[in-house]
């Protein structure tokens, strides 16, 4: 026999799509449910057992490892160019650290410009010739002779 097809208003009802997401929900409550008793009998095995490593595998602990801090690369590479001091950085020994290149330093000398705190703000300049980007200037103002971008005032806007 063939099988009967929905119109589109029984497709469309609020009652089917309540009784969908509560199914859901059950599906999904039962689930959790039985995950939490799987681990409060993961821990009454003791740690030599077998069957507690391969449980432990499937279902895990409960328990979340630590990230700990999350810093960005931009955050990794300004400190790095800050620490350089007057040395500064190679754009060689940047490429084989950050594997970033001429163009994108453009773009990451603009991000540490465009700093939300003004008083954060690293004004970083490459030397064409030596190949190496120093911090000229921090805080707020642009160092002397600075061609490089300048971020828009914003009470202007």
């Amino acid at each position: 026999m063939a099988k009967e097809r929905k119109t589109s208003d029984e497709l469309n009802d609020p009652k089917v799509d309540t009784k969908i997401a509560s199914a859901k929900e059950a599906k999904k409550k039962a689930y959790q449910d039985a995950k939490s008793r799987v681990r409060d009998y993961i821990k009454t095995l003791s740690s030599d057992d077998l069957l507690k490593a391969d449980l432990v595998l499937l279902v895990g602990t409960g328990q979340r490892a630590s990230r700990g801090p999350v810093s960005s690369i931009n955050t990794v590479l300004r400190d790095a160019i800050i620490a350089s001091g007057d040395e500064g950085l190679s754009e060689m020994d940047i490429f084989k650290q950050f594997k970033i290149g001429r163009p994108e330093m453009t773009t990451k000398i603009r991000i540490f410009v465009k700093t939300p705190n003004p008083d954060d703000r690293v004004w970083v300049n490459f030397d064409e010739s030596t190949e190496i980007y120093k911090v000229v200037g921090l805080g707020k103002d642009a160092p002397e002779g600075w061609d490089g971008f300048v971020p828009a005032d914003e009470n202007i806007l």
